[in-house]
């Protein structure tokens, strides 16, 4: 041991003596350095990792965000069509519950018949005669009510310039199209009651009259593939097997459903829309042609051609936010379309994402690798990322907390809602209590009144009177209170009728003239020189307009000046306006005064007069129900204006001579 140190320690003397210092301080120096850049390097690539892989991430989850998007408008696409296709089924099926209005004529082809358009009519109703003749005035009868609901179906193609062909088609073997097509491909045809859409519509396969999609398949009338949402007809009134008259469908083409695919922001890949079955409903265009309809199998070769693994549907039902982290070389997007069987899918291999992701960071690799060569950079930016973790773990327990407060929230909500219906419940259960003995009580008076058991006193006569006058009071509210009892609890509904403004207005001045004569009040009435009849619930437009101006009555000065207008405007809708010269209101007590069990009291007149404050909150209530709108205007001092505004539709001119006014309008 001691001959091996003197031997390191002692050189040979033929050599120059080399300080030992020098000779280990070398090495050291390269290794410390070499060392630090490893450590730099490293340090720095492993934050190129984690960058790239959050970057890779969020380019999936920006694409499955594009594809809900693309998703949103086929859904919005398909519950339009749905829509209007319970509008049609609904209108057809009412159509069907009336009396014909008028027999259509038609064109008689050997077995075959044609009902050449006409007023009324622009679709094309083509069909087979009966081979009974006995059941041709019920076929009749059958066209004259469908090619009434053409209003429906041309609003329909007007919301949906996606649709191929709208359509009635009748088990009694014709076909009322929309819109019109000319040829035979156009036409009623034998092989229509063996289709598809009409087997899954017929009882014995759809015995609760559901509305359903079919798969895709082969137009007959040339505009190439198509899907259709279906909708049994049933007779209004009737049950099934003995009610079902037909379908109502509608088609989609698979070019417009392809051209919303192609609207996707998604730069790579495959879309595809697909059914249960897997049919192919539309694919993109940038991918080709369609396959055949009975194709099933394309989503899968499509999704193993990107790299995938496993079968498609297993892979689609195993996803829990509708996104296939990579699995092999391919990653799988998907949502489904609401209310439709269809799913949309996008299907891209990984390269594509993983080359875009690296295309975009070579700037910032190369910055990161500049920047990582300096320690004191690296030192920053590791505090700096401690930082942020702890501004996360702070956000962490802020949105934490906001949760906590919501859930607090919704349940509080719950809790008011609650005792809301339990209020409701309550005062309906009340008011119908009260109401049997109340006219009890004011029959009884009205009785005492008419001296059917003998002749009472002036006392007892004016008692009577008070009685059945303090009973038709809180009978009046009591009717007040149920009617918003109703409202609240979403059971308030139309029982809608035909009737002229007269019927409406005539009855409500002889109810409140009375009132008025007594207050010195001149009560003015102007109705349209033209008969005009309304869809409306009468009694409650009628209601209406008595609390407005029984309100008017009530809240103007003794030889006030009160007036009801009924006007018909330009565009056709209807007008109730209601005025006085009373003491008005301000602007800001106007939304008070339309809340229930609220009255204006800033002025001590109001204060004085009878009253719970409901009539304006269920006029308000009533005229929502008729799809109309309540204006009031008002200033302290000079009156107060309603108007009660009911929509064009439910208005209708009668052009008759013998039924029109003289003069500019109806005074009294």
């Amino acid at each position: 041991m001691a001959s091996e140190t003197s031997s390191d320690i002692d050189p040979p003397a033929a050599g120059p003596a080399v300080p030992p210092i020098r000779r280990l301080r070398r090495p050291m120096t390269g290794w410390v350095a070499l060392t630090a850049y490893a450590l730099v390097l490293g340090a720095a690539g492993a934050g190129l990792i984690v960058q790239y892989q959050d970057r890779l991430n969020h380019q999936i989850d920006l694409r499955q965000a594009r594809l809900r998007t693309g998703g949103d408008v086929i859904t919005t696409t398909a519950r339009v069509a749905a829509a209007e296709i319970d509008a049609l089924g609904t209108a057809a099926a009412q159509a069907m519950d009336r009396p014909p209005v008028l027999r259509l004529p038609f064109l008689r082809e050997n077995d075959r018949f044609e009902v050449p358009p006409g007023p009324g009519m622009t679709g094309r109703l083509t069909g087979r005669l009966p081979d009974d003749p006995s059941t041709m005035p019920a076929l009749l009868d059958e066209m004259a009510a469908v090619a009434t609901i053409e209003p429906f179906v041309l609003g329909a193609l007007r919301q949906l310039p996606e649709s191929a062909w709208i359509y009635y088609m009748s088990a009694r073997r014709f076909l009322l199209l929309y819109p019109f097509g000319a040829g035979d491909a156009a036409r009623y045809s034998d092989a229509l009651m063996s289709a598809e859409l009409m087997v899954r519509a017929r009882p014995d396969t759809n015995p609760t009259g559901r509305t359903f999609w079919t798969a895709p398949y082969e137009d007959l009338g040339g505009k190439g593939r198509i899907v259709s949402i279906v909708r049994p007809v049933i007779a209004a009134g009737a049950t099934l097997p003995a009610g079902f008259r037909g379908v109502i469908g509608i088609d989609l083409t698979e070019q417009a459903l392809a051209r919303m695919l192609d609207d996707m922001d998604l730069p790579d890949g495959t879309q595809m829309l697909i059914d249960e079955a897997g049919h192919v409903i539309a694919l993109s265009a940038r991918d080709g042609d369609l396959p055949a309809v009975d194709d099933t199998g394309m989503p899968d070769r499509i999704w193993q051609a990107a790299g995938g693994t496993g079968d498609l549907a297993a892979r689609m039902d195993a996803q829990a936010r509708g996104v296939l982290k990579p699995a092999g070389a391919a990653a799988l997007f998907h949502t489904r379309i609401a209310g439709t069987p269809w799913s949309l899918i996008h299907i891209d291999a990984m390269s594509g994402l993983k080359t875009t992701v690296l295309t975009a960071m070579w700037p910032e690799a190369l910055a990161t690798l500049l920047l990582m060569m300096i320690l004191g950079a690296f030192e920053s930016h590791r505090r700096m990322l401690r930082r942020l973790s702890h501004h996360r773990t702070a956000l962490a327990l802020r949105v934490e907390e906001l949760d906590r407060a919501r859930q607090d929230l919704a349940a509080a909500r719950d809790e008011a809602e609650a005792a809301n219906l339990a209020k409701t419940a309550f005062l309906a259960h009340m008011s119908h209590e009260l109401r049997t003995p109340l006219n009890a009580v004011i029959g009884m008076a009205e009785t005492l009144k008419a001296e059917v058991f003998g002749p009472l006193g002036p006392k007892q006569m004016e008692y009577a009177g008070d009685i059945a006058g303090a009973g038709s009071h809180l009978l009046e509210l009591i009717n007040d209170l149920l009617d918003l009892a109703r409202i609240e609890a979403g059971e308030a509904t139309l029982d809608e009728e035909t009737v002229s403004v007269d019927d409406i207005v005539r009855p409500v001045i002889a109810i409140v003239s009375a009132r008025a004569r007594k207050a010195g009040h001149v009560l003015h009435l102007m109705t349209p020189s033209r008969p005009v009849t309304v869809s409306c619930d009468s009694r409650k437009m009628r209601q209406v307009l008595i609390n407005l101006l029984t309100n008017a009555v009530k809240f103007t000065p003794d030889g006030g000046r009160i007036s009801l207008v009924a006007r018909l405007m330009p565009d056709r809708s209807l007008t109730f306006t209601v005025t006085d010269n009373g003491p008005g209101m301000r602007p800001e007590e106007i939304p008070e005064a339309l809340k229930p069990f609220r009255r204006v009291e800033s002025d001590p007149l109001v204060r004085r007069k009878e009253g719970t404050g409901l009539g304006l909150a269920i006029v308000a209530s009533f005229i929502r129900l008729h799809d109309g709108t309540l204006d009031i205007a008002s200033r302290p001092g000079d009156g107060t204006r309603v108007t009660c505004h009911l929509p064009a539709r439910r208005t209708v001119l009668v052009d008759s001579v013998s039924s029109m006014s003289a003069g500019d309008g109806n005074r009294q």
